[in-house]
This record gives C-alpha cells, structure tokens and sequence, in this order.
C-alpha cells in the first residue's frame, strides 16, 4: 500500500476538510502519522486562457512518489471530491 493510499483513507474520514489559510489544518493528521509530503494547490483549466470553469485542484506527493488528490469547480458550491490517490509511477 503507498503512502497517497492510507493518506486518502485518513482524509476522507475527516468530517469536514475545508481549503484554509496557506496551511490547511487537516494535514495534521498525516503530520501525527509521520508522513513526509508537500502539499500544492492549483487550477486545472485551458492552457493559457483565463477559464471560469476551470477546477480548483488539491494534491499531497509523498516520499514514496505516490499522491493523493482531490478538485473542485473554481467557483461552485459544491464542495470537493473525495481523496483519491495515484500510484508511484515506478
């Protein structure tokens, strides 16, 4: 099991997982479980064009080179996705 697999359980046990602030309090808890990431943020739109629909997108690499990641609409209400990890490419 890679690190993005038990990191994506643990995050989608958490009853509310907000984006706030530049250090988001829920990566505490992969903190608490020594667990060595880097934490990015970004946009996933048309390359090089402003894009209103374009999705807010939360991603967590690990050491072991496996990521757990999670979107939402930019400007929607509806909340993110659940976590979802991504295997090494290795």
């Amino acid at each position: 099991m890679c690190d993005a697999e038990v990191a994506a359980v643990l995050l989608n046990r958490c009853t509310g997982q907000p984006f706030d602030d530049d250090e988001p309090s829920y990566l505490d808890i992969l903190r608490e479980g020594n667990l060595a990431f880097k934490h990015e943020i970004g946009f996933v739109g048309v390359r090089d064009l402003p894009d209103p629909e374009a999705c807010c997108a939360e991603s967590i690499i690990f050491a072991d080179g496996s990521r757990a990641l999670r979107i939402s609409a930019a400007q929607g209400d509806t909340g993110w996705t659940q976590w979802t990890a991504l295997q090494p490419l290795h």
